[in-house]
This record gives C-alpha cells, sequence and structure tokens, in this order.
C-alpha cells in the first residue's frame, strides 16, 4: 500500500539523497583506486604484479586444483574439483551474466589511470579474477582451514593487483570477491563429504 504521506517534495528528498549517496560512494571509490594506482611502479614491480594478476584469472586456480587433486589423495580430489569447478563457475557467473547487465566503464576510460599490460575491452563491473579468486580460496580454506590465511592472501592480492595495474575500480573487486565467496561456499557445500 502506498505511502499517502509522501508528497511529491518527499520523493525528490528522497531522489536527492540517493544522489549523494551514489556520488560519495564514487567519490570515493575513486579516491581509493588512486591510492593504489598511483603506488610506485617499476618495471620489475609490474612485471611480478602482472603475474600474479594473471593467476587470478582462473587458470591459475584450475591448474591449483588439478595439483590438490593429483597429490591430495581422495579429499585432495575433492578439493581440487570444488577449487576449479568454483573458479570456473565465478568467472562464467560474472563474465557471461552479470558485467553485460552493468557494462561499467573501465578506470582508464575518459580518465586519468596509468595502465600497466592489457587495456580489457569488457566491462569493469565486478571484477572477474577477484570472483575466481575468492570462489577457490573459500573453497581451499573449507578443506584446508590452515590455508586460510595464504589462500585468501593470495586472493587479496589478486584483487589489489587489478587495481594497481589500472583495470578495475576497488568497488568491482569488493563485489567481485563477495560474489566469489558465495560461489566457493555453495560449490564447497556441493562436494564436501557429508
Amino acid at each position: 500500500m502506498p505511502d499517502e504521506t509522501k508528497t511529491p517534495l518527499h520523493v525528490l528528498e528522497e531522489s536527492e539523497e540517493a544522489e549523494v549517496i551514489h556520488t560519495l560512494a564514487r567519490t570515493i571509490d575513486r579516491r581509493i583506486f588512486h591510492l593504489i594506482n598511483d603506488l610506485p611502479h617499476s618495471p620489475a614491480s609490474d612485471r611480478y604484479i602482472g603475474i600474479l594478476s594473471d593467476l587470478g584469472e582462473g587458470f591459475g586456480w584450475v591448474g591449483a586444483g588439478i595439483g590438490i587433486a593429483w597429490l591430495g589423495g581422495r579429499r585432495g580430489r575433492r578439493a581440487g574439483l570444488a577449487t576449479a569447478l568454483a573458479s570456473l563457475s565465478a568467472t562464467h557467473l560474472v563474465q557471461r551474466l552479470i558485467k553485460p547487465v552493468f557494462r561499467r566503464r573501465r578506470p582508464f576510460i575518459d580518465r586519468e589511470a596509468l595502465v600497466v599490460g592489457v587495456r580489457p575491452a569488457d566491462a569493469s563491473f565486478p571484477s572477474g579474477h577477484a570472483a575466481s579468486s575468492f570462489a577457490a580460496a573459500t573453497v581451499l580454506s573449507i578443506f584446508y582451514p590452515r590455508a586460510a590465511p595464504l589462500v585468501f592472501g593470495l586472493a587479496a592480492g589478486v584483487g589489489a593487483s587489478r587495481v594497481h595495474l589500472g583495470v578495475h575500480f576497488p568497488s568491482d573487486v569488493a563485489v567481485g570477491s563477495v560474489i566469489g565467496v558465495v560461489v566457493g561456499a555453495v560449490t564447497s557445500a556441493l562436494l564436501r563429504d557429508r
């Protein structure tokens, strides 16, 4: 039932408040982007950060899953399969279903940003690398809880690398990370021993 006490002025004030909040969030996102993207760059550091970023693309985590499946016995086979499946599922979900809906421009489009490496042509929001990495990290931390600091540290490094390389805003990475955690948790629940 509509609220009859709201006048057109109230609706206008609410939309103005929403616009202020949206503008504030965009401003904070861009400031954090520049804090990370403007960190010192050198050929060596950019190369290592690029490698870290590439490992988070999905195939790095799939390779880790295959290695765990091969070397880890019965639990390792389940963990490896879940890691690879979660990583690929998160990537597919973001790339094929979510990015086409939002179509957010990359940070380097129409603004100053230092870009290292390839300038992706697809949408920015959310980060597929972050989704893939956090999906894999979530699975691995569920199967191997003592590995959680290492795998989540690697996933966070992948996310930060995407901002440092100039191809994602921090909010792209944050939302991709949340999507990855959800995909990883669901995948683990489906493939874990009962």
